[in-house]
């Protein structure tokens, strides 16, 4: 089973990256979700587990730094509460966080997730299948 959804995600990412190209969107993706934007200076990376959810790799010079997390349905409107009832989930700063270990992890069904730092959006998932199907 996990066999068949890893191939069939591969086969979306291939079918689905030259549209998004053609669209000027990012082609970097993440198990399900590709990249609309990510500043690399911030966020050196992003994992998937097999579970969804999602990890981050902090370039060492933010990881004290407050996350604010947003996430919908709909692109960058019609924000959904997190488990704890706020539109924004905080990952505090001064966690102690490790150097080049992957933290601040999230569990959402969401289409799209916003991660921002300090005012700024440095990072902006969206799921492949739905930016592929033009919702």
């Amino acid at each position: 089973m996990k066999q068949t959804r890893g191939l069939y995600i591969s086969l979306l990412a291939i079918l689905v990256a030259p549209m998004l190209m053609a669209a000027g969107v990012s082609t970097e993706i993440f198990g399900p979700y590709t990249v609309l934007v990510r500043n690399e200076d911030i966020v050196k990376n992003v994992k998937v587990n097999e579970n969804g959810r999602i990890y981050l790799l902090l370039n060492s010079d933010h990881r004290e730094k407050e996350i604010i997390l947003k996430n919908s349905n709909y692109n960058q409107r019609g924000y959904r509460n997190w488990f704890n009832g706020e539109h924004e989930l905080i990952s505090p700063a001064n966690q102690g966080k490790a150097p080049n270990e992957y933290t601040d992890w999230v569990d959402t069904t969401s289409n799209f997730i916003e991660y921002y730092m300090e005012g700024k959006l440095i990072l902006h998932l969206a799921k492949t299948a739905v930016l592929s199907s033009g919702k």
